[in-house]
């Protein structure tokens, strides 16, 4: 069974990419272009909304209750360094 990773900082940056960082202590970059498929997360597209971007409940998480499920996160990061998981 895959361990499941933890978001403990979010930080949005400018493309759809957020800066997160694990319970882990890995650190990379979220992409987040590829929700944009399904109108559910259009509103990702608005800057000012995408700003909002956190760490919640160990994961990356915007205003008006959208989040990414964490394991989503993780196999998507591109990480600064290989992940230990």
């Amino acid at each position: 069974m895959e361990l499941l990773h933890i978001v403990e900082r979010a930080k949005a940056l400018d493309g759809l990419n957020v800066a997160v960082e694990f319970d882990t202590g890995e650190k990379g970059v979220f992409n987040c272009s590829y929700l944009l498929s399904d109108p559910y997360w259009l509103r990702l597209k608005e800057p000012t909304f995408f700003r909002t971007a956190r760490a919640e409940y160990g994961t990356v998480v915007w205003d008006d209750n959208i989040d990414v499920a964490p394991e989503s996160v993780w196999e998507r990061a591109v990480f600064e360094s290989n992940p230990q998981g």
